[in-house]
């Protein structure tokens, strides 16, 4: 195919995609915006809660080890650059969960090994990224509505230290992604497809970790709510 022919391909692609996002703005605002959040975030599935199980009150400390990292990774490393990625991702849900359970649950303390968590009326918050799937910069920077989005699963245990080493007394799933929002070739002149294009491929893996710490977070702070322990207006409530 010579280049003149992938050239005509080309802006029959951009041409496409400009009138695709116009259709969708013209008859479909409301539904179109809620897709584009849908896409573009991270939910709370399989929560399984024991009977009678995290105590009677608030846990003095949730004591959180790093996120285990031996699931499925699809990013663009290997070798020692793909072990830097995950310390450096495992660093970033430790200081994202440990901001926003300081915040909004109770004191968080960070730690490398279960063995540094001391028996008593404590939380020990344990999990595992089954998923991560870097995408493509490209074409979150290009295409948008989803091209290119990143993936990113977890599971997330929750055990009581009055009782430990006993079976979790909370566990759930999240799941999500980012690169839902248009990209530069739909976006409307050129100044909004510099603008849209330079935040599609900053969107990515850092995106991920904010938001699965969000729902983490609001997932603990909804099962505080129901046993009565926090008022309704300290509530997180998850997506699910």
């Amino acid at each position: 195919m010579n280049e003149q022919l992938l050239t005509f391909y080309f802006y029959r692609l951009v041409e496409f995609m400009r009138t695709f996002k116009t259709l969708i703005q013209l008859f479909c605002p409301v539904s179109a915006l809620i897709l584009i959040q849908g896409c573009a975030s991270v939910s709370v599935e399989d929560t399984l809660i024991e009977s009678n199980a995290g105590g009677n009150t608030l846990p003095l400390v949730i004591y959180v080890t790093p996120l285990d990292t031996t699931g499925e990774f699809n990013v663009d490393r290997e070798g020692a650059e793909l072990t830097e990625f995950k310390e450096n991702l495992q660093d970033m849900m430790d200081a994202a969960l440990n901001e926003r359970f300081n915040k909004h649950l109770v004191t968080t303390i960070l730690v490398s090994d279960v063995s540094q968590v001391p028996q008593g009326r404590h939380w020990l918050m344990k999990g595992k990224f089954t998923l991560v799937n870097q995408g493509s910069r490209a074409l979150r920077a290009t295409i948008g509505f989803g091209a290119g989005g990143t993936k990113m699963e977890t599971e997330i245990e929750v055990y009581d230290m009055l009782k430990y080493p006993s079976p979790p007394f909370m566990a759930f799933r999240t799941t999500g992604g980012s690169g839902a929002s248009p990209g530069g070739l739909v976006s409307a002149g050129p100044v909004g497809a510099v603008v849209s294009g330079v935040s599609g491929a900053a969107k990515g893996v850092t995106d991920d970790v904010l938001r699965t710490s969000r729902m983490i977070t609001a997932n603990l702070s909804d099962f505080m709510f129901k046993r009565g322990w926090i008022s309704k207006s300290d509530r997180l409530e998850p997506k699910r």
